[in-house]
C-alpha cells in the first residue's frame, strides 16, 4: 500500500478504487452515492464537507470543521493475519480546536457485513483459521472503547470504527470520529447499528451521538442521514 495520493478527476476516479465495480457502482448504492455526496460537496461547500456530515460535527461542538483531505477506499492496516480494513471513505477534518481522523462507512441497500464478531471468530478455511482471527481481533479489540462485549455486532462495524483510532494514533491525533453515511435507513442496519451501540453501553436514537474514548483518543461514533443523488448532481460530479 501506497501513502502516496493523487487527486480525483470526478466520480470516475472513486469507481477505479472498488474491488468488484461491476457489483457495486450502481446509482442507489453506497459506493456510488458516496463518491457524488463527497465530490459535490467538494466542489460546492467552502468546508468541502457534505452538509449534514458538517451539520453533524458542529453538533458535536466541533466548531468550523474543514475538510483538509479526503481518501476514497483507504486501506488501514490491522495487526494480525488478513487483509487491510478498507473505509469508504477516510477523512482529515479541522476544526477550530483540532485535527480529526474521520472514517466513514456508507450505506444503502447493503448490510453491516453478513457476520457478527461471534461467527466471524469462530469461521474460517484452515484449522489454524480461529487462532489467527483471535489474535487479529485482539489487535483490533484495542482500538474500540473497554466497554461491553462485541460479540453480536457486525463485524464490519467494528473494524471501521477501529480504523478511525488507528489512524488518529498514526498521525498523532487527539481525536477520531466513525460516521455511518446512511443514504436508505435499511432497518437491517439500523439494528445492527443499535446492537453496536448497546454493546459499549450506549442508547441510541436518531441524531445521538456516542462520545467515548480510546487510549487518551476522543472518540465520537454517529449515524449521519444524506440523500440520494439527483441527476443533476451526477451530472456535475462526472
Amino acid at each position: 500500500m501506497s501513502w502516496v495520493c493523487i487527486p480525483t478527476r470526478g466520480i470516475g476516479s472513486w469507481r477505479d478504487r472498488l474491488a468488484r465495480p461491476d457489483r457495486q457502482w450502481r446509482r442507489g448504492h453506497s459506493a456510488f452515492e458516496a463518491a457524488v455526496s463527497w465530490e459535490l460537496a467538494a466542489k460546492r461547500r467552502p468546508s468541502g464537507l457534505p452538509q449534514p456530515i458538517e451539520e453533524w460535527f458542529i453538533g458535536c461542538g466541533l466548531n468550523g470543521p474543514v475538510l483538509a483531505l479526503a481518501i476514497a477506499e483507504h486501506k488501514v492496516k490491522v495487526g494480525g493475519r488478513g487483509g487491510d480494513s478498507q473505509c469508504d471513505v477516510w477523512a482529515l477534518v479541522r476544526s477550530e480546536a483540532d485535527f480529526i481522523s474521520v472514517a466513514v462507512e456508507a450505506k444503502a441497500l447493503e448490510p453491516f457485513g453478513s457476520e457478527t464478531l461471534e461467527a466471524w471468530l469462530s469461521s474460517g478455511k484452515s484449522e489454524r483459521s480461529p487462532a489467527n482471527r483471535r489474535r487479529r481481533w485482539e489487535s483490533l479489540r484495542a482500538y474500540l472503547p473497554a466497554l461491553g462485549s462485541f460479540n453480536g455486532v457486525q463485524f464490519q462495524l467494528l473494524h471501521r470504527c477501529a480504523g478511525a483510532v488507528i489512524e488518529a494514533k498514526r498521525l498523532r491525533l487527539r481525536q477520531a470520529a466513525c460516521i455511518i453515511q446512511s443514504f436508505r435507513n435499511c432497518p437491517e442496519n439500523i439494528s445492527a447499528y443499535e446492537r453496536f451501540c448497546r454493546a459499549i453501553d450506549t442508547n441510541w436514537n436518531a441524531g445521538c451521538t456516542i462520545r467515548s474514548s480510546v487510549d487518551g483518543i476522543a472518540l465520537l461514533i454517529g449515524w449521519v442521514d444524506c440523500a440520494l443523488a439527483t441527476d443533476k448532481d451526477v451530472a456535475a460530479c462526472v
